[in-house]
């Protein structure tokens, strides 16, 4: 009896311990998933549009499936910075155009566009999803800047062509024509706008629209004025030609493509994704309060 009766202090000492480390441990993980939760991870798909020389009426004709992954770090309930990796196709035509000097023009074409940007978002409603007494919505706005890739193509007599290396515009010959190659990348602003939502627990939903402005004219490969067929690949006779100025196909042969006339706007292109991204927060473990029993329940 001694004996069993002189360990039990021995047995609360040791309870003790284990209850100090168990809150110490707890008190840990809970300051490190406190701040994990300040991490959000996602995915999102939409639709990509396309606006410059050919739907300068910001036509939403030619949607085509978008989508990307997305990571985000919120600061506060007020500001978090996201970083989003992107995919899509954008295109255009003018034999859709309302306006009567793009349809006698008759220039088309596609791009796939891979699109990294970053971004500042600024909440309207203060954004927790531990605490009740914050919104489980809230609208928000953000700016940023990014890069994204393009290669802008055409489709004649059953073929895609890529008209960067043909230099529709004299690019081939800048000595002749004075426009020089445009590169198959650009620098971006992106401009967005959406709502956040609340599904449960550890995920959330985002509904938003960005539009996105480049420093490029060509992404859809027109921009300034027709070039001389002497400063085209194969003069005349070649394909750069024929992809430089299509109203023949329309116009009784005949085209209106004479060197130095407007074939574009001269402004730089804007596409925009729209879309919902589904993000996953890392949340913190749930330890006992101060004095409550151990384990707890």
């Amino acid at each position: 009896m001694l004996a069993i009766n002189g360990s039990f202090p021995y047995f609360r000492t040791s309870l003790g311990k284990i209850r100090s480390y168990y809150f110490a441990v707890c008190l840990i993980l809970t300051g490190f998933a406190a701040h994990a939760q300040e991490h959000e991870v996602g995915a999102w798909v939409g639709i990509a549009n396309y606006f410059g020389s050919l739907n300068p009426s910001f036509n939403w004709q030619y949607p085509h499936p978008a989508g990307g992954l997305l990571y985000r770090y919120n600061i506060n309930k007020r500001w978090a910075a996201k970083a989003v990796v992107s995919y899509g196709e954008v295109s255009g035509n003018d034999a859709t155009s309302k306006i009567a000097f793009d349809r006698q023009r008759n220039l088309s074409f596609r791009s796939s566009i891979a699109d990294v940007c970053g971004t500042f978002e600024f909440n309207f409603f203060k954004w927790n999803k531990n605490n009740p007494k914050h919104n489980g919505f809230t609208p928000y706005i953000a700016v940023g800047f990014g890069m994204f890739f393009f290669n802008p193509e055409a489709f004649y007599k059953g073929q895609w062509y890529y008209l960067q290396p043909l230099g529709t515009e004299g690019q081939n010959d800048p000595s002749y024509s004075g426009v020089k190659k445009y590169k198959l990348y650009s620098f971006e602003v992106p401009l967005e706008g959406g709502f956040k939502i609340h599904i449960k627990k550890n995920w959330s939903a985002n509904i938003f629209a960005s539009v996105h402005e480049t420093f490029t004219k060509y992404l859809d490969d027109v921009s300034g004025v027709y070039a001389s067929t002497a400063s085209l690949p194969g003069g005349s006779h070649g394909i750069a030609a024929a992809l430089a100025d299509r109203s023949g196909e329309v116009n009784d042969g005949v085209n209106i493509g004479k060197p130095g006339y407007q074939r574009g706007n001269g402004r730089y292109d804007q596409y925009v994704f729209v879309g919902v991204a589904i993000t996953y927060t890392f949340m913190s473990l749930k330890c006992p309060p101060p004095g409550q029993d151990w384990p707890y329940r």
